[in-house]
């Protein structure tokens, strides 16, 4: 008999946050024949604008390939979008200060890709629609005798389970009552943009601005970079021919860009502002970066604070953890704050589908994630989002 399984019942894991960290490790969760239940404060996966493109490491590869059914793993690998082949920083009339190529990405399963989010997060939420409960925020938990806990949401609903997982995002209300003092430092912020690729667009953007990892930065520490996001083949070809039960939207190539605005500067909400606000930081630098702002989709464009936790000290509440932003958010400039989520949903998962009591599957987690988190928080602050800006 498996430890986690009481003479009650089986263990009962609620998620709070149905994001890519939260869906993976209820994917595993589902695998392993444990019972979960996710609940996500926003109405759908489409409501609100999370960014476009992550990069998949090794790491996070070989995480989705333990957490996900073959398919569905196949899938994000064949969703892929087309890797970068140079890597280039520039001032803002785009004179290069360092480049160089990018060797091809390694063949294998658990190779790096790019992935557009939202098919990432579709992909995740296939077969699992019986266990994500949307537009159900967590308000707060409540100890219970016995070592369980009772969420309770929003709407005045309650659930019950034997592990609540905060995965949450930065603004975690599972951190904000289990970890009261944790600090969250802000280091930047930024404006974020999607512009469709046309031919005529294509033609007029400099290579140097296509297909690569780039970083434009002006003198007063103002920065752009932009990602070329093109698929091999449709999102909803590939599902038809992987997973045909996966529904994944189609999505068109586009470039992903993103604007650093002067430190202190405005911060406008609305999409219409913010895109008046990239236009004008960009408008005296090399017409390329202006061209790629102008053409945008004015409505998915969207602000985003770059945010670093402090290291927090281990907690003592039986029955609630937390996994990936809830925790250890970090910078993005190396790319590491979904990968490392990623690789410690499956940890988790996989000490919880082990032989060891849930207390100590949950201990070995924590130290850990705890250890391995905040080092890779520590290395982002070293390579922040804008990197001529020191940390405020």
């Amino acid at each position: 008999m498996n430890p986690l399984h009481t003479e009650r019942s089986p263990v009962h894991v609620i998620v709070a946050g149905g994001g890519i960290a939260g869906l993976c490790l209820a994917q595993a969760l589902r695998a392993s024949g444990l019972s979960v239940q996710v609940h996500e404060r926003d109405e759908s996966p489409e409501v609100r604008g999370q960014g476009y493109r992550l990069g998949i490491k090794e790491s996070g590869a070989r995480a989705l390939r333990e957490c996900l059914p073959a398919g569905l793993h196949r899938l994000c690998r064949a969703t892929a979008i087309r890797t970068a082949t140079h890597m280039i920083f520039m001032d803002e009339r785009l004179r290069p200060k360092f480049q160089r190529p990018v060797p091809p990405a390694p063949d294998g399963e658990d190779a790096p890709f790019g992935v557009n989010r939202l098919t990432l997060r579709e992909i995740l939420l296939t077969g699992l629609e019986d266990a994500v409960r949307f537009g159900s925020a967590l308000d707060h938990y409540v100890p219970l005798p016995g070592g369980r806990v009772r969420a309770v949401f929003a709407d005045g609903s309650h659930a019950m389970g034997d592990l609540l997982v905060g995965a949450d995002g930065t603004r975690s209300a599972v951190r904000r009552q289990l970890v009261p003092d944790a600090v969250v430092d802000e280091l930047d912020w930024a404006v974020w943009g999607r512009t469709p690729i046309t031919p005529a667009l294509l033609d007029r953007v400099p290579p140097e601005l296509v297909d690569s990892f780039n970083r434009v930065i002006a003198p007063d520490g103002t920065a752009f970079s932009v990602a070329t996001c093109r698929t091999a083949e449709p999102a909803s070809r590939a599902a038809a021919r992987l997973a045909p039960r996966a529904r994944l939207t189609d999505v068109p190539d586009h470039f992903s860009w993103m604007v650093a605005t002067p430190a202190g500067g405005e911060r406008p909400s609305a999409p219409e502002e913010l895109h008046r606000l990239a236009a004008r930081t960009v408008e005296t630098w090399h017409p390329a970066p202006g061209e790629i702002v102008a053409a945008a989709d004015v409505p998915g464009t969207f602000g985003v604070p770059i945010t670093s936790a402090r290291p927090v000290q281990p907690w003592d509440e039986p029955a609630v953890t937390l996994l990936g932003d809830a925790i250890h958010t970090m910078s993005p400039g190396r790319g590491d704050g979904a990968n490392v989520a990623l690789r410690h949903a499956a940890l988790l998962a996989r000490l919880l589908a082990g032989r060891s009591p849930l207390a100590e599957a949950k201990r070995e987690y924590e130290t850990r994630m705890l250890r391995d988190g905040f080092a890779a928080v520590e290395l982002s602050r070293q390579a922040p989002f804008a990197p001529s800006r020191t940390t405020r």
